[in-house]
């Protein structure tokens, strides 16, 4: 009978939220909410190093070192496949010593299941113990990388180095979850696997959203009581569509013929900092860099929507988010978008990489007429359909029932 289970991330908040990190920290939560015995363990969080807190351990690899791996990868990779960029060896390679730190923390836990992310490869760094069974959420996938219209081209040898050390892991795992169908779709394309896939959407926990209350930061940006406020999550990422944001941005205070306001959300590098300082006076920008979890959602409760030009996608947790903040999203059609969006109900989905359809979409609702009743029917569908005790049962199922029980 299962009783303990360890939750794996890079990060656990509050002191980092987004993507994984977020959607383990909710799983966390529910599991917890069912009166399990849950522990969080993380192998990369760069805030704190070696601390213990309750239920989260909390271990990193070194600043110093993720420099000295990442400059090493770019080297190497000069020389073998120049020309290209080459990062998820690197992501492999700097998540090693952080996860060999927690194996004594793990084998003193002694969980009877064990859940990883497929991000980085923790598992070949985490010992096995006795009778815990392994969980495997492929939410990554390297192979979605080889061709996105990101300018950029990524290394062919780099992705199959690191799909090859992925395939290593399943050896030692007993059942994958995949968060959305594409991403299972993925999944069975392009790993050699002959366990159960079963396909869970990530659970959320509504009590835990209800909880923070909004930040408005129109005052803050010179911005007048319901001006548009609009929300992108990403900041700097390339996957994450930050090509076209200035560009994006640029069209939508000429269209709005008013002053609106962007919450730019996650790290942000110096390139976009310095295309941003040259958009019109019109709008507001503010980009505070990666905020705990309860601060980000709290500035993303007080948006009147957002946009979201993700390049790939598995199941957004910056979407589902979102959605049960009652903030429309307008997104491109990949991944398991489709999943979460509903066209005209909760935001707008549009063809992959049309930027006229997702600027035009997004015109839409910088018309308080067409952004607040969206957002009403926003958060309604996202309570009926996305989240709820039966996603929550559901997944609960899956990370603790096994086919040779």
């Amino acid at each position: 009978m299962v009783q303990r289970i360890a939750i794996l991330s890079d990060r656990f908040p509050p002191n980092w939220g987004g993507g994984v990190a977020s959607a383990h920290f909710h799983l966390y939560r529910v599991m917890k909410s069912r009166g399990f015995d849950v522990r969080a363990f993380t192998f990369l969080d760069e805030s704190v190093t070696g601390e213990v807190a309750g239920d989260v351990v909390r271990r990193t690899t070194p600043h110093w070192l993720v420099r000295f791996i990442r400059r090493a990868n770019n080297l190497a990779f000069r020389l073998v496949d120049p020309g290209k960029s080459a990062y998820h060896l690197a992501d492999i390679a700097i998540r090693a010593l952080g996860s060999l730190r927690l194996n004594g923390a793990l084998s003193r836990f002694a969980p009877d299941v064990m859940i990883l992310p497929d991000h980085g490869s923790p598992a070949l760094f985490i010992r096995t113990i006795k009778r815990c069974r392994r969980v495997l959420i492929a939410h990554h996938n390297p192979s979605r990388f080889a061709s996105l219209p990101i300018g950029v081209s990524l290394s062919p040898l780099d992705i199959k180095l690191a799909m090859a050390l992925e395939n290593r892991v399943l050896k030692k795992i007993d059942k994958v979850i995949c968060p959305s169908a594409d991403m299972r779709q993925v999944f069975s394309a392009t790993h050699d696997y002959t366990g159960p896939v079963e396909v869970r959407h990530n659970v959320i926990d509504g009590e835990y959203l209800d909880t923070i209350t909004a930040t408005d930061i129109r005052g803050l940006l010179g911005l007048p009581f319901g001006a548009p406020l609009i929300y992108v999550p990403g900041g700097g990422n390339k996957f994450k569509g930050s090509g076209f944001i200035p560009d994006l941005v640029r069209v939508l205070a000429r269209q709005s013929g008013a002053a609106i306001g962007i919450y730019l959300s996650g790290a942000v590098t110096a390139d976009m900092r310095g295309l941003l300082a040259a958009l019109p006076d019109e709008t507001r920008i503010h980009a505070p860099g990666p905020l705990a979890g309860p601060a980000n959602l709290a500035l993303v409760k007080a948006c009147s929507f957002g946009i979201y030009p993700t390049l790939a996608e598995n199941y957004s947790m910056a979407l589902l988010e979102a959605v049960f903040c009652g903030v429309p999203m307008v997104t491109f059609d990949v991944g398991g978008n489709a999943e979460i969006i509903r066209d005209g109900t909760n935001g707008y989905l549009v063809p992959p990489y049309d930027v006229d359809a997702l600027t035009a979409a997004a015109i839409r609702l910088t018309d308080r007429a067409v952004a607040e009743p969206m957002a009403m029917s926003t958060l309604e569908d996202a309570q009926r359909r996305l989240g709820g005790p039966a996603i929550a049962d559901a997944y609960v199922r899956s990370v603790t029932s096994f086919e040779d029980d």
